[in-house]
């Protein structure tokens, strides 16, 4: 089994004033932890996953997401309790 080269964070970001769904694609480092503590940042929800289906994500159901929090720790042990698959949470175009 070979480990991802990348990861896909889906979050809310504020752009202009409105919040909207960005999925992001960054590296697969041991702390993911620290990124979530930037984007999307403490108090937000996301989802990280080592891939998601193709298309145009417009939307996400983050009911049971994890929330970031501004300790990296925490939030790899977060991170390691999703369970959510990303088929049943994400909204496509």
């Amino acid at each position: 089994m070979t480990e991802a080269k990348s990861m896909k964070l889906v979050c809310e970001v504020t752009i202009n004033g409105e919040d909207v769904v960005k999925v992001i694609t960054t590296a697969n480092t041991a702390n993911q932890g620290l990124l979530v503590t930037i984007k999307p940042g403490a108090g937000k929800p996301f989802w990280l996953w080592p891939s998601i289906p193709s298309g145009s994500v417009i939307g996400a159901d983050f009911t049971g997401a994890p929330i970031a929090t501004s300790d990296p720790v925490a939030n790899n042990a977060l991170i390691a309790s999703i369970t959510a698959n990303p088929a049943d949470v994400l909204i496509y175009a």
